[in-house]
């Protein structure tokens, strides 16, 4: 029996076949070389952005937080603490961010400070409280200032020069300098002015008070003052050189002093 090859026209047919395959689909040829990708740059990690970000935050906080009393003492502290934050953080990649949240934070605890200060001003106000400088005992006033006490306020004021009369003690016909005395009960019971003692001294010495009735100086008064009423009355003095110091005690308080400048 013959055989015939029919091998090769076969394997021809299947050779032609993959070319066709080959040119109609060329994606999926493989290539020569296949490309190098190229590495992505990792980012630098941002230094101390938190705390830039939490000073900022701190100081919007303190800032509006200082005009309201007791919730300002809370509010200043977290501003400190954003200052103290802030500062570090300009060390780092957010120093603008930085910045602005440390001037708030400053800002903060400035409007606090001022915010209370002017609460406890207006509290003395409206509570009538004197100011601290005018309510020390052994404090020097100017004449025309009030020395606020713990039952009585006592006012020196109004100088007024003129010269002694004939019957006048302890010089007759010699220049001197009379002063308004007003003492105010702001007490709860009433209270003696004879309880009051008032001297001066004129430079280094002594000065003589005056007793003159054609000028209306008789000395303290003695009668009582009821609470809340006042008693006005003139006291005066010798001149002689130097400024006049007028000393001002009562029976039960420390003395006070108005400075009069000649």
């Amino acid at each position: 029996m013959t055989f015939t090859n029919n091998a090769a026209p076969v394997d021809g047919a299947v050779s032609r076949l993959l070319e066709l395959y080959a040119m109609s689909h060329p994606s999926e040829r493989p290539s020569a070389e296949a490309p190098t990708p190229t590495p992505t740059p990792m980012p630098k990690p941002a230094k101390f952005a938190a705390l830039a970000w939490t000073a900022l935050i701190l100081g919007i906080v303190g800032a509006v937080g200082s005009p309201v009393i007791f919730l300002n003492n809370v509010t200043a502290i977290a501003a400190g603490v954003g200052f103290v934050l802030g500062v570090i953080a300009l060390f780092g990649t957010k120093k603008v961010l930085a910045g602005i949240g440390v001037a708030l934070c400053v800002l903060a605890v400035v409007f606090t400070v001022v915010a209370q200060n002017a609460a406890v001003a207006d509290l003395n106000a409206k509570l009538g409280a004197p100011a601290a400088d005018h309510n020390a005992t052994g404090q020097t006033y100017a004449v025309g200032q009030t020395h606020r006490g713990t039952d009585v306020d006592i006012t020196i004021a109004d100088p007024k020069a003129f010269t002694t009369s004939d019957n006048a003690a302890p010089k007759q016909n010699a220049k001197a300098t009379s002063f308004q005395v007003t003492v105010a009960n702001h007490s709860d019971k009433p209270w003696s002015a004879a309880m009051l003692l008032i001297q001066a001294t004129a430079g280094n010495a002594p000065a003589d008070e005056v007793y003159d009735s054609a000028a209306g100086l008789g000395g303290s008064p003695s009668q009582e003052i009821l609470p809340g009423k006042n008693l006005t009355f003139r006291v005066g003095f010798v001149d002689a050189p130097g400024d006049l110091t007028i000393q001002v005690g009562t029976v039960g308080d420390d003395k006070v002093y108005f400075a009069y400048k000649r």
